[in-house]
C-alpha cells in the first residue's frame, strides 16, 4: 500500500479497487499506518507517505531485491539458458560466460558447465553450471542534459555526448531533453521504461549510459542508490 501511494498517488477509493478489497478495510488499514507514523491523511481519502515510511519502503524493497538475487543464484545454480556458440552436443562440457546481459556457451576444453540439450549455433540451450555466479554490476554513467528552459538539447554537446555512448551495452534516456539529444547524436535509446531497463540491464551485467534531463536525475539517481549500483555523473 505504502509503493502504491509513493508510484500513483492514488486516493482511499482507487487503492481499494486496485488491490481488490473493500473501502472499509482499507480505512481500517491505513488508521494502522498513520498511528505508526507511516502515513499521514492530506484530506478525507487523500493520504501521503512519511519519511518514516518511505525510509521503510526503501529498507524492505532492497531487502527484497537480495532475496531476489538470492533466489535467482539457486535458479542458476541448477540450470541456466544459454546461447550457443556453435553447436553444441547434449552431455558435451561447455564453457559459459556473460556479455551484454546474456549468457553464451560453447564447447571447451576450460568448461565450467554441462549441456543438458543439444542445439545448433545460435540457438537457445540448457546448461547446468559447476558453480554460478551473478554478473558483476557495472557502473552506470549518468550523461545530464539541462532541462529546456536551459537550452536542453541545444546545449548539449553532442560530441563528447557520442564519446560516452561509444563503447557501452545499452542506453537510455529519460525525460524528452534527453530523448531528443540522443536522436541528434544519432543514437537510439530505450526511453519508455527506461530507469527500470537500467536497473535490471545492470543487474544483468550490461553496462549502461543513462543519459537523463537535468530535473529527472536525482530520481534516477536515488533508485540506482536503493539498488545498490554504483554510478557517475557526467555533465
Amino acid at each position: 500500500m505504502l509503493a502504491e501511494l509513493v508510484t500513483s498517488k492514488s486516493n482511499q477509493r482507487e487503492i481499494a479497487e486496485k488491490l481488490g478489497l473493500t473501502p472499509q478495510a482499507i480505512s481500517e488499514h491505513f488508521k494502522d499506518l498513520i498511528a505508526e507514523g507511516y502515513v499521514r491523511q492530506l484530506q478525507k481519502g487523500y493520504y501521503e507517505v512519511t519519511e518514516k515510511g518511505l525510509s521503510w519502503l526503501i529498507r524492505n524493497i532492497f531487502d527484497l531485491h537480495l532475496f531476489s538475487e538470492h533466489i535467482l543464484r539457486k535458479i542458476y545454480s541448477s540450470s541456466v539458458i544459454a546461447i550457443a556458440v556453435g553447436d553444441v552436443e547434449k552431455g558435451e562440457e561447455v564453457e559459459f560466460w556473460f556479455e551484454r546481459g546474456l549468457v553464451y556457451c560453447r564447447k571447451s576444453e576450460n568448461s565450467n558447465s554441462v549441456a543438458l540439450t543439444s542445439a545448433r549455433d545460435g540457438e537457445e540451450v540448457l546448461i547446468k553450471p559447476k558453480e554460478f555466479k551473478p554478473p558483476e554490476k557495472k557502473k552506470v554513467s549518468v550523461f545530464k542534459v539541462p532541462d529546456v528552459c536551459e537550452g536542453g538539447s541545444r546545449a548539449v554537446n553532442l560530441k563528447r555526448l557520442k564519446e560516452v555512448t561509444k563503447n557501452t551495452d545499452l542506453v537510455v534516456s529519460l525525460g524528452v531533453e534527453a530523448l531528443v539529444a540522443c536522436k541528434k547524436a544519432g543514437i537510439t535509446p530505450v526511453f519508455f521504461g527506461a530507469k527500470e531497463v537500467c536497473v535490471e540491464a545492470v543487474h544483468h551485467g550490461c553496462k549502461v549510459v543513462a543519459v537523463c534531463t537535468e530535473s529527472l536525475v536525482d530520481d534516477l539517481l536515488r533508485r540506482l542508490l536503493e539498488e545498490d549500483i554504483p554510478f557517475e555523473v557526467i555533465s
